[in-house]
């Protein structure tokens, strides 16, 4: 059985958990042209810190494929790439109360028999008090990062059953997707 596991690393998650209590000070993005999205990194200053949240593509196995996946990794380091964007700020001023991660698990199974055990990190959940503001990681092959404002953000994400149903999967192939919520 083939075991793949993108969630976010325990380094990212201590970085997210660093800026919990303090006040978020803005966000900054891609201009939304066709979708509130941003491609590749969204830049997020917190009480005077930058941090990054990125996604690059790496060449990984994808149900017995070779195809370029996104993997999102939050960072303090900010590449050339961030130099090079024309970002929108979108000020918050608000302090941090919790952060969410929506971790999901896919497992694929070939005539009964489970072939593989994929986790990917599908969204982070930024709870400011009144509201919430979420990234989504959209689609595997995507460097896109999908941002919301709002309420109950998680139910705005693509669903797990559109996941499972998404592929043409070969008769006597089955996909099972499920979702926790695990908070820092």
């Amino acid at each position: 059985m083939e075991r793949i596991d993108i969630r976010l690393k325990e380094s990212d998650r201590q970085i997210l958990k660093s800026i919990i209590g303090k006040t978020l000070d803005c966000i900054e993005h891609d201009e939304f042209t066709f979708t509130d999205s941003s491609s590749q990194v969204v830049k997020i200053s917190s009480y005077g810190e930058t941090i990054f949240l990125y996604s690059f593509v790496e060449e990984l196995d994808f149900y017995g494929s070779t195809e370029d996946v996104a993997v999102w990794t939050v960072e303090k380091t900010e590449y050339p790439l961030v130099a090079e964007k024309s970002f929108i700020k979108m000020p918050i001023q608000q302090t941090i109360t919790k952060i969410s991660l929506i971790q999901e698990n896919q497992q694929m199974f070939d005539q009964g028999v489970q072939t593989y055990d994929v986790w990917v990190t599908r969204g982070i959940i930024i709870d400011v008090g009144d509201h919430q503001i979420s990234f989504e990681k959209p689609v595997w092959f995507s460097e896109d990062i999908i941002i919301r404002k709002g309420y109950e953000l998680q139910k705005t994400f693509r669903s797990a059953e559109a996941i499972t149903n998404a592929e043409n999967w070969n008769d006597g192939m089955e996909m099972t997707c499920s979702r926790n919520v695990e908070t820092l």
